[in-house]
């Protein structure tokens, strides 16, 4: 079987091409757009391509024997719906048997409850409406012929090489020694961990499904609050000295730290951080470390959110289960941090 990633240089197209590279029954073909972030892939040997999905063409050559692709590259959100759409077309006259195209759960905005993929879509910001567009636009595409079509909407995904749920988490945890922030993180953390990720787009590599056009959530076994995820991943890293912080006052702490945001946004757009680093440093840095250390408006919403993802139609469909428990992922998340130095 030879399998085609496009964006193999992000975080969730190293792990998959990592997953892959142990099955001898599979030939892999690593596409990237910029050789700088094929640096994981090249310790593995692979024959990497670069490649422009923005200036893919249909009579593309690398997929023309290609029996599956896999595209979890991240365009700008007003760029995902032609360039998925694209690719689809590519594939649909090279021949390619199935395409499998990477969404997210944020599809569903600022919906509660237990939602599976019969819930209509309602995206709250741009990334979810770039995701709502593509996928628009993919079953439009492919709703009389071409590829089998996969969309997975992933949850939140964390471990090893994540910035976004692990990295930048485990900063904070290290910086603003917290322990807990009570109701401020009383939502739902929908926690998928990577390696299970990789493995839901084997699973619909391999599936034997007939079915043409499958939407499929992707989500991790374990049910938590942001509360939990944040005293867990502390406790798995190891951070002595952390505190409980007031949820109130984290709230208006984190308010006025997004408004500092937004004013340091339009500072940086004048061109006047250098001139202001230069004449306040000590004030400059303290803003800086506020600013990494404290949640946005949108995170702080996102985690009082109380809604669950169902993965019960992967499993039907594709076999998909979710292995890595929460215990032993935070484990594996907090090893790989302390071993690349993102805390001490």
């Amino acid at each position: 079987m030879k399998i085609v990633i496009f964006g193999a240089g992000g975080f969730i197209g190293g792990w998959l091409c990592e997953e892959l590279a142990g099955h001898k029954d599979v030939e892999i073909v690593p596409c990237v757009r910029h050789w700088s972030s094929a640096v994981r892939l090249a310790r593995r040997g692979l024959d990497i391509v670069q490649i422009d999905l923005e200036k893919i063409t249909r009579d593309l050559k690398l997929i023309s024997d290609a029996d599956v692709v896999v595209n979890v590259s991240m365009p700008p959100p007003s760029r995902e719906p032609e360039i998925a759409a694209r690719l689809y077309s590519a594939c649909v006259d090279a021949g390619v048997r199935k395409f499998i195209q990477f969404s997210s759960t944020a599809v569903y905005g600022n919906m509660t409850g237990y939602l599976n993929e019969d819930s209509s879509p309602s995206p709250s910001n741009e990334y979810g409406r770039g995701k709502t567009a593509m996928e628009e636009r993919l079953l439009k595409e492919s709703i009389r012929s071409g590829p089998q079509l996969f969309i997975l909407r992933p949850s939140i995904v964390y471990g090893p090489f994540s910035e976004v749920w692990t990295v930048h988490f485990a900063r904070r945890i290290a910086d603003g020694r917290w322990r807990s922030v009570g109701w401020a993180g009383s939502g739902t953390c929908n926690l998928v961990y990577c390696q299970d990720v990789a493995q839901s787009v084997i699973a619909a590599a391999v599936s034997q499904t007939e079915t043409r056009l499958n939407v499929l959530n992707i989500n991790g076994p374990e049910v938590i609050t942001w509360d939990e995820y944040i005293e867990r991943f502390g406790d798995a890293l190891g951070i002595v000295g952390r505190q409980r912080v007031n949820p109130l006052r984290f709230s208006l702490t984190s308010t006025a730290v997004d408004g500092l945001r937004k004013t340091g946004s339009w500072v940086k757009r004048k061109g006047l951080n250098r001139p202001l680093q230069e004449r306040a440093p000590a004030v400059f840095q303290s803003a800086k470390s506020a600013v990494g250390l404290y949640p946005t408006l949108g995170e702080l919403h996102l985690w009082r959110q109380k809604v669950r993802y169902s993965w019960e139609r992967a499993a039907s469909v594709i076999g998909f289960s979710p292995s890595m428990t929460l215990d032993e992922g935070l484990r594996r998340s907090a090893e790989w941090c302390r071993t690349h130095g993102v805390v001490s």
